[in-house]
């Protein structure tokens, strides 16, 4: 008995150095959070810094229909003017596999300091026809559609947003 309790004792005693050395481990491997969520600076700290203002009632309307539109204003937050700030949306499903996503592009010449450009998109939401026919039962509601908005300037600085539209 008293080797059974013996045994015991040294297993459990393994068990927790084990457990306190993966504890002491983890912990060094992770940055504080303060660190981890503030976000670099932009590439290059050029000083460009650009913002897509979505208009969300206007993306709570729209439908999978073709003949779509979307307006949106691209700010400039920076100390220079820009020009030739490209304006990308991209719709795609999240259905990967059926995937096939439908790129429109507008470009603003010149943007100043502080200034404000709406851009106006005109885009299909219709579903394209799927080459590959699902049962109904492996898919029984329809694949939601996302919406990427992107404003790149030149140089390499852009902003991101990102729709994801009920079915």
């Amino acid at each position: 008995m008293r080797d059974v309790v013996l045994w015991l004792s040294g297993a459990a005693l393994a068990f927790l150095v084990t457990a306190g050395a993966f504890l002491l481990l983890a912990n060094l491997a992770t940055a504080p959070s303060e660190k981890s969520l503030n976000p670099d600076g932009a590439p290059g700290g050029s000083g460009h810094t650009l913002d897509l203002q979505l208009d969300r009632e206007r993306l709570a309307s729209l439908e999978p229909l073709p003949d779509q539109s979307l307006d949106l204003a691209v700010e400039n937050e920076g100390d220079e003017q820009l020009t030739h700030v490209n304006v990308t949306l991209i719709v795609s499903s999240e259905n990967t596999a059926l995937s096939d996503p439908r790129y429109y592009r507008q470009t603003v010449e010149k943007l100043p300091v502080g200034g404000t450009a709406s851009v106006r998109f005109e885009f299909d939401l219709l579903a394209p026809e799927q080459p590959v026919a699902i049962p109904p039962a492996a898919n029984p509601e329809p694949p939601r559609e996302i919406l990427e908005l992107r404003a790149t300037t030149p140089d390499g600085n852009s902003t991101v947003r990102t729709v994801i539209l009920p079915p």
